[in-house]
């Protein structure tokens, strides 16, 4: 069957593709940056970028599209994210009309009896507006999903992981059925092959029914780190989320979205999908162990990633999602002649701006004991993968392409620097320069926005020299 899945990159579509590809589908993925890197590189996914508020660019994935898999969502745009999500949905329903689209699997959340925070409302919405069409839809409900980058269950690690004592709402004991990533993703791709589930609604719960209180106590004993959880009546939901703005790396939209329905009691029956779909649910317990295992993983991608073990320093109280700063800068110069500049890194052009910057740095690390001092390089004359830049350790290299390196100062958290170019014609290039920090939590968070108004500084500068320097070198060969 040829399936397109919108949200291919999310936490979800991350494990469903791999499913879906090895029961033999054909599959499609699309995602709203180009640029963000696929989790499979291996796969051979036709890849297209959607701009889901423009009708047109929907249709040119949908040639020959039998089954869209639509897992789109919209709380990390800001506070018109509901009206977004509803055009989105509008769009699809548009573009879908005249081609060879037979179903859509709608992956919603379960809600309450009578929704009022704006996220449920806007998942009810959604459906709705999908149903409308003459496609029918098959649409599953599901509460936490319990895996790496989910966003409910990021908030509540990064609470656990790093306050000891939380002052929570009465809600905090409001009851939900989480489920295990992994048990989603059986139910998800075991719906393709079946057509009968059209028009209806589907709930997706573990087995068993625990407080928002009873998850982050079984999360903080899993991650072995003590955390008292007290509830205070009275005590309003604003306040958990001004808290949790500091603590948490999940964007801060997103988290405050989730939060909003803190105290709304979920309604759903996972036995008629159980039934339909047989399979083992695993506990809480168990889906938390799963989490950890997978953060154990010593392989990683070429392209910094978020939520890479590696690039988080195999730490799980690390947050999962980078915060970033970033600079490009257009260049009239080939990629490799700026890549013969790159290779100068860490020799006597150091950074190439801002060195004494660096140099403070270097010392305050060299001060807590840490190997900020050790400057030099393994390799003089090329970036190696593995060898070290200074305190920084290579990740990957792809020649006149990439360079990614590990921050190797001591900090509250895990990063690195990425640098990309990428040709516009034989002549000319761009450059991106990335600076990724993994924070763990607050003193991460605090450590973050303190170098922030540097970054934008270092960036500009080190990337104007570079493009200065890979002129001065094509000026030099051609007076040669």
């Amino acid at each position: 069957m040829n399936i397109l899945v919108i949200g291919a990159l999310g936490t979800i579509g991350r494990h469903l593709v791999p499913q879906l590809v090895a029961q033999g589908h054909q599959v499609s993925i699309s995602s709203r940056n180009p640029d963000k890197p696929s989790p499979w590189p291996n796969l051979s996914c036709s890849r297209f970028t959607l701009d889901l508020l423009d009708v047109y660019s929907i249709s040119k994935a949908l040639d020959g599209i039998e089954l869209i898999y639509y897992m789109m969502h919209g709380m990390s745009d800001g506070e018109l994210y509901s009206e977004v999500e509803q055009q989105a949905a509008r769009n699809l329903v548009a573009a879908v009309q005249g081609t060879q689209v037979t179903r859509i699997i709608y992956l919603g959340s379960l809600v309450s009896g009578n929704p009022h925070s704006e996220h449920m409302k806007s998942r009810v919405a959604t459906g709705h507006i999908l149903a409308s069409s003459t496609i029918p839809v098959t649409e599953l409900r599901a509460g936490i999903i319990v895996a790496p980058g989910s966003a409910a269950f990021e908030v509540m690690r990064d609470v656990v992981g790093h306050i000891p004592v939380f002052f929570a709402p009465q809600s905090i004991k409001t009851l939900a059925p989480p489920i295990a990533i992994k048990n989603v993703v059986f139910y998800l791709a075991a719906l393709a092959k079946l057509p009968e589930t059209a028009g209806k609604i589907y709930d997706a719960t573990g087995p068993e029914w625990l407080s928002y209180q009873q998850m982050m106590q079984q999360l903080a004993k899993g991650l072995g780190k003590p955390c008292y959880i007290i509830a205070i009546p009275g005590l309003p939901i604003s306040w958990t989320q001004l808290v949790l703005g500091i603590i948490t790396s999940v964007p801060k939209s997103l988290a405050q979205a989730l939060l909003a329905g803190l105290d709304e009691p979920l309604q759903g029956n996972g036995k008629p999908l159980q039934t339909l779909i047989p399979q083992p649910l695993l506990s809480f317990k168990q889906a938390i162990d799963e989490v950890l295992q997978t953060e154990s993983i010593t392989t990683y991608p070429k392209e910094w990633q978020d939520g890479v073990p590696e690039f988080r320093n195999f730490s799980s109280l690390h947050g999962f999602y980078a915060k970033k700063a970033s600079h490009r800068l257009e260049i009239n110069a080939s990629c490799t002649a700026v890549w013969q500049v790159l290779n100068l890194l860490g020799s006597e052009h150091r950074y190439f701006y801002g060195d004494f910057l660096w140099a403070m740095r270097e010392w305050i690390d060299h001060l807590c004991g840490g190997q900020g001092r050790n400057h030099g390089r393994d390799s003089k004359d090329q970036l190696i993968e593995g060898e070290r830049v200074d305190s920084w350790r290579i990740l990957s290299v792809i020649p006149e392409r990439l360079l990614v390196m590990k921050f190797g100062m001591k900090a509250p958290g895990g990063g690195g620097m990425q640098i990309r170019l990428t040709p516009i014609s034989e002549d000319s290039c761009a450059l991106q320069i990335d600076l990724l920090w993994h924070p763990a939590g607050f003193w991460g968070l605090g450590y973050w926005y303190f170098f922030a108004p540097w970054h934008r500084l270092l960036l500009n500068g080190m990337a104007n020299k570079i493009a200065k320097l890979a002129k001065q070198h094509l000026a030099d060969d051609d007076l040669g």
